[in-house]
């Protein structure tokens, strides 16, 4: 009787370990959210929706197509306006997609999402 315990025990502890996975895509699909730790006077914000992705990276709008499979998240090629503002600015903007092109892994999170690139440059953004 005890082992048999024991195993019904075990079988429950790992099913509760192994649960049922977020569904990321599902999460932030429909969401905007905005780039925490910009420079000051500045937004950075991005939206989800029907697997296409848009928003604003400082000085210019930008948009893109994207695919999530588990917590893995591929950014397409990324098209953008062609405004030209404050040097600091455009940098900042050139930085920001450039990390977002590279974008390898995202989680949600209980205030947004955290976006990782190849490099390990984590982008958090905090639900609008």
């Amino acid at each position: 009787m005890k082992k048999i315990l024991l195993s019904l025990f075990l079988v429950f502890l790992f099913a509760g370990c192994f649960g049922k996975k977020v569904d990321v895509k599902s999460k932030v699909e429909g969401n905007t959210y905005v780039l925490e730790s910009v420079l000051e006077n500045s937004e950075i914000n991005i939206s989800f929706e029907n697997e296409k992705l848009a928003g604003l990276a400082g000085v210019n709008r930008y948009f893109s197509e994207y695919s999530i499979e588990g917590n893995k998240i591929a950014v397409k090629e990324i098209g953008t306006t062609r405004m030209m503002g404050p040097e600091h600015l455009m940098l900042q903007e050139q930085e920001y997609l450039k990390n977002l092109k590279e974008a390898k892994e995202i989680v949600a999170t209980e205030k947004g999402v955290i976006i990782t690139t190849e490099s390990g440059v984590k982008l958090n953004f905090v639900k609008k």
